[in-house]
């Protein structure tokens, strides 16, 4: 059973699933959860109302916003490691992968995610031993994007880099001591790596990068946080496609 809760990753769910249940805090439904009720009833979802002290009791203090899914439905944006590896070669050549070594706060994966809609990432590919995991939170903090991206878990993050350099991509990792991201021209079929929150990549994947790229700033902070560093690459990476 899956869960999501707040009103923009449930629309977003809504798109893909099948069964299950969703709730709503009892009273007066602001206009955006009316529409998710309009939308819930052409599906095949139980739609129940709560008074408010029972859904406070089942959903705690989550953010829910008055809207919650309970789903059947696996998380369809989910791709297998094994259909990632064999849709390379079909992939088109403008499409950017994002691989994350390492970003275990889940606000920063779901920021990050968010940003990786916007400015057109196709895949975002995790390591499954260490990253956060795309969970209800994630889901809520990406504002429902997950749900529009194919996420890949991953076994080994060299290996993959490697099944993607023998496709054709360049990969650039995303490191303080890079050279400057100004002007980048970024290859047509590209890889971007951002590192962990507190360690960045990790050596044998720094290893593994082609380039190794760097924001420049005013050096008054050490470094910006991931989920900020990654929009602006992305958005680099964008405004060159544009």
């Amino acid at each position: 059973m899956s869960i999501t809760y707040g009103i923009n990753p449930v629309r977003e769910q809504l798109k893909v699933v099948s069964s299950g249940n969703i709730y709503f805090c009892a009273g007066k439904l602001s206009p955006k959860l009316k529409e998710l009720e309009t939308k819930a009833r052409n599906t095949e979802l139980g739609i129940i109302f709560l008074e408010r002290d029972e859904f406070q009791k089942r959903f705690g203090d989550w953010e829910h916003q008055g809207v919650v899914l309970e789903s059947n439905t696996t998380y369809s944006f989910i791709c297998s490691e094994e259909d990632f590896y064999n849709e390379l070669k079909d992939i088109d050549s403008t499409d950017t992968v994002l691989l994350l070594d390492g970003v275990k706060d889940v606000g920063n994966l779901g920021a990050i995610l968010r940003s990786a809609l916007l400015f057109n990432v196709k895949y975002v590919v995790l390591p499954k031993n260490n990253s956060a995991s795309v969970n209800e939170v994630v889901i809520k903090r990406s504002a429902g994007a997950a749900s529009q991206l194919k996420i890949v878990y991953i076994t080994n993050v060299s290996r993959t880099l490697e099944k993607l350099k023998e496709n054709g991509y360049w990969v650039y990792g995303a490191d303080m001591n890079g050279t400057t991201l100004n002007g980048k021209n970024f290859a047509s079929k590209t890889v971007i790596v951002m590192g962990g929150e507190e360690k960045g990549m990790r050596r044998l994947v720094r290893d593994n990068c082609d380039e190794i790229i760097s924001i420049p700033t005013n050096e008054k902070l050490d470094s910006l946080n991931v989920s900020v560093s990654a929009a602006i690459i992305l958005y680099e990476r964008f405004r060159c496609l544009s």
